[in-house]
């Protein structure tokens, strides 16, 4: 399940119309429906009001394992959602891969394997092989 059609069972599930959901959010009607569309997706900060507001957990909410189309991590908690340029989390990199909406640089593929692979505890050529092959299938790599 996507997270538009969760923004939308949390809503239902309250039995309030998208007005009123956006009230207890302090958004506009319009904001809740593009949410609920997929069109665009709430701020960082409205998420966890949402969770808050709506006693929902965060770790339920992000269920489906979602990763990051930059480095591969996977997204635990709200926290690891990068943001883009308005503010708004990024379902398709993390933080720290994407910082109001610029990608953490990167010259090179074979740079950011270097990079990423600092984070590994001591790897063997075959889990290097094997991660270089994973981020390739990632959107910023894909060719």
């Amino acid at each position: 399940m996507n997270i538009a059609n969760k923004i939308s069972d949390i809503r239902k599930a309250s039995g309030l119309s998208q007005d009123g959901f956006a009230k207890k959010l302090f958004v506009t009607r319009q904001a809740v429906s593009r949410w609920e569309t997929g069109e665009t997706t709430p701020t960082i900060d409205t998420l966890k009001l949402m969770f808050d507001t709506f006693k929902v957990d965060s770790n339920l909410f992000f269920e489906t394992t979602i990763v990051c189309q930059s480095c591969g991590r996977p997204f635990e908690t709200i926290e690891d959602f990068g943001s883009n340029k308005n503010k708004t989390a990024s379902i398709e990199y993390c933080n720290p891969c994407l910082t109001e909406g610029e990608l953490y640089p990167a010259n090179s593929f074979d740079e950011w394997v270097d990079l990423c692979l600092q984070y590994f505890n001591n790897p063997t050529e075959q889990a290097k092989k094997e991660f270089r092959e994973q981020l390739l299938t990632l959107k910023r790599w894909r060719k």
